[in-house]
């Protein structure tokens, strides 16, 4: 990775670490409450694996001589802590969507207010070196990816990193040589996500740039139509308008061939070590 990439990679951390800070501080309480919930219905999630394995062994232990008095015995605990885990994930995950819903929409009205109130301070100038539409995009498309980052993407990502260190630990339990070929599966999946991912997260910076540029060009070409219709500026309009067009199909196109390229390799990564694991 070139020195640029690694600075916006260390501008994407340093972002997403701002608003973290910013959201557990709006909410010191709550927050922690929901990644609880989160964390809990993930490990929950995971657990099941070691029961069924051990009601198959109790199974397999009173195959032969049919006592399945016995084995209802030993089988029925782990039924009865299974449906107490699974009840008490699925209370967690309601409570878990419903602090989200509030927190997210609490946190863009505290967001949009501190822009707000930010703005007032700032000189006449730098509205006049800006585009209008450009501004209000902070407050329409920015925010609109802060809230998908706040109450889709954070949560899954916590839910993900649960689930995946849950169940490493039950494959270290049950087999050390396999659990060795899944991490050389997983560290491949890692490159080629580093490598493409970091290419789509690229132009996706861009094409949100070029969104707001497209919509201050259009603000400053309907609000000055009538300029534009005297001084016979139409056909410079319109040049300039597709050069901004272009531009954002452009990286429009790059971000979204990156991003629908990740999912098929990711899978076919996956494929192969699901063979490898079989064999």
């Amino acid at each position: 990775m070139n020195k640029q990439g690694k600075g916006n990679l260390k501008e994407n951390f340093a972002a997403i670490g701002w608003v973290l800070k910013k959201f557990f501080g709006f909410y010191p309480v709550l927050a922690p409450l929901s990644v609880f919930c989160i964390l809990f219905s993930a490990i929950v999630a995971a657990i099941p694996a070691v029961f069924i394995q051990r009601v198959l062994a109790v199974i397999e232990r009173w195959y032969q001589s049919g006592n399945w008095a016995a084995a209802r015995a030993e089988i029925l605990p782990y039924i009865f802590l299974l449906v107490g885990l699974y009840t008490l994930s699925i209370l967690s995950l309601t409570l878990e969507t419903q602090l989200m819903a509030v927190m997210t929409q609490g946190f863009l009205d505290k967001m949009r207010r501190e822009m707000f109130d930010g703005m007032q301070d700032l000189p006449i100038r730098y509205f006049d070196t800006n585009k209008h539409g450009d501004i209000m995009s902070f407050y329409t498309n920015d925010i609109d990816t802060m809230r998908q980052l706040v109450s889709q993407s954070l949560p899954a990502l916590i839910r993900s990193v649960a689930i995946v260190l849950a169940v490493f630990a039950i494959m270290l339990y049950f087999s050390v040589w396999m659990t060795l070929v899944l991490m050389l599966g997983v560290a491949a999946m890692f490159f080629v996500t580093k490598t493409i991912g970091g290419g789509s997260a690229k132009y996706f910076v861009k094409a949100q740039k070029a969104i707001g540029a497209m919509e201050g060009f259009a603000q400053e070409m309907m609000n000055g139509q009538k300029v534009i219709k005297v001084f016979c500026h139409e056909q410079q309009s319109l040049e300039d308008f597709d050069k901004v067009n272009d531009e954002l199909r452009d990286v429009a196109f790059r971000a979204n061939a990156y991003a629908s390229t990740l999912g098929p390799l990711i899978g076919t990564i996956s494929n192969i070590l699901y063979v490898c694991l079989a064999r």
